[in-house]
């Protein structure tokens, strides 16, 4: 294989993934390891624990190993906080041993709380990215300044330590940054895989494979069950809706800590819609759960990106969301879906209630959002964007540099208008 210098040898990428849950962490995580591997680089993978993604990613051909680290930004006090910062620069010598078992040319670190693994490349002189994809709790995030240093500690770090910043949103910059550094940082969006602008099966079927009612009208929330998603404005919401729509179900996916999960069944019951509320669990074939919905619900408190509002535009699903972070760069307000403010079950009702019963609007809704995931969130076109930022960067720093005339593995499917 010819790479882009002169050596024939491949680069060499350690590629740091906090989470192995599966998440929506690891499915941009996937992608960019897909990107590098198509690039002919050699990946290994360290995460922060083990789980179901860690084979996921050693099916892509990568070694992967184990390293305890993140927990810098996880809210504690003065002397918690130096316990945690602590831990990560312990965590910090431990990537260093790695490095000098198992040479790097790049480092690329895919979580903001992978500090540890930034300042091992900086000790190194090995390039690194990094690439931020959360928020901070001061607008809702799940992120928490450290007791000691604050935001200035976190802003040094992102500034000083990485030889680029990679951002999934401009709400992440401004947070974390602020505006005046928005031109400086790269903002490039999660994408989704091209199966969710695959044809889906007729709706029927969808809810048939996915066991859920077959008559009535169905609202969606996909995600995690996790107080961030807002479920529970989810549910006062459908009790809002519940004496004026008695065939209307609602559906929500994902997984959470079992006493949250079972906090929300238990709301559900003392609202009594327990006949007409799903928690179906993990999806495995998600486009099958857009196609079985009418419209899609995303009540999010914050959202750093929002790909779930990008998944159900690209199988053409009308939704309703929240106006917060990244879902503002999204969605269009009545044009690809229908912003909300956070917060007001009686306004979210409101809208799910209207758009429920207004069939052009849904149309309207459904084709736009498709054209616009189409054009801006598919996976071939983000992982030929991370190949060309990692292609530039071991260019720039004269190590060995990917194959970057590798053809993308998928071809873009182009959505009739």
């Amino acid at each position: 294989m010819h790479f882009g210098s002169t050596t024939t040898r491949p680069p060499r990428v350690l590629f740091v993934q906090y989470s192995a849950n599966l998440s929506g962490s690891t499915i941009s995580g996937r992608l960019i390891v897909e990107a590098l591997r198509e690039g002919g680089a050699d990946v290994d993978v360290v995460f922060a624990f083990d789980g179901p993604a860690r084979q996921q990613f050693a099916a892509l051909g990568c070694h992967t190993e184990l390293i305890d680290h993140g927990r810098w930004l996880r809210p504690a006090g003065r002397l918690g906080s130096a316990r945690r910062i602590a831990h990560d620069l312990r965590a910090a010598a431990a990537f260093g041993r790695l490095l000098a078992r198992r040479p790097a040319d790049l480092v690329y670190v895919n979580s903001f709380v992978g500090a540890a693994a930034v300042v091992a490349a900086r000790r190194a002189r090995i390039p690194c990215i990094w690439h931020l994809r959360e928020l901070f709790a001061d607008v809702g995030g799940e992120l928490h300044d450290p007791a000691l240093g604050g935001r200035m500690l976190v802003r040094a770090a992102v500034r000083r330590l990485p030889n680029r910043v990679i951002a999934i949103s401009r709400s992440i910059v401004r947070d974390v940054l602020g505006p005046q550094f928005e031109a400086s940082v790269d903002v490039l969006p999660n994408a989704i895989p091209l199966e969710f602008f695959e044809p889906l099966p007729e709706p029927a079927e969808c809810r048939r494979r996915l066991n859920l009612p077959a008559r009535g009208s169905l609202i969606g929330l996909p995600g995690t069950l996790r107080p961030v998603k807002g479920v529970e404005l989810f549910i006062e919401a459908a009790s809002r809706m519940a004496d004026e729509a008695e065939q209307c179900h609602f559906a929500v996916t994902g997984h959470g800590a079992a006493e949250y999960a079972q906090q929300l069944r238990a709301h559900v019951m003392r609202l009594g819609l327990q006949d007409r509320f799903h928690f179906v669990g993990v999806v495995r074939e998600m486009p099958l759960f857009y196609g079985a919905c009418d419209v899609v619900c995303i009540p999010s408190r914050s959202e750093s990106f929002g790909r779930t509002v990008v998944e159900a535009m690209a199988t053409g699903t009308p939704l309703v969301a929240t106006s917060v972070g990244g879902i503002r760069e999204i969605v269009q307000h009545n044009r690809t879906g229908w912003l909300v403010p956070y917060g007001d079950a009686d306004i979210l009702a409101d809208a799910l209630r209207t758009l429920l019963h207004d069939t052009e609007r849904q149309k309207r809704y459904a084709e736009a959002g498709r054209r616009e995931a189409n054009l801006h969130y598919r996976a071939d076109v983000y992982r030929e964007a991370i190949r060309r930022r990692v292609d530039d960067l071991l260019r720039e720093t004269g190590r060995p540099r990917l194959n970057v005339t590798v053809e993308p593995r998928e071809t873009a499917r182009h959505v009739a208008t």
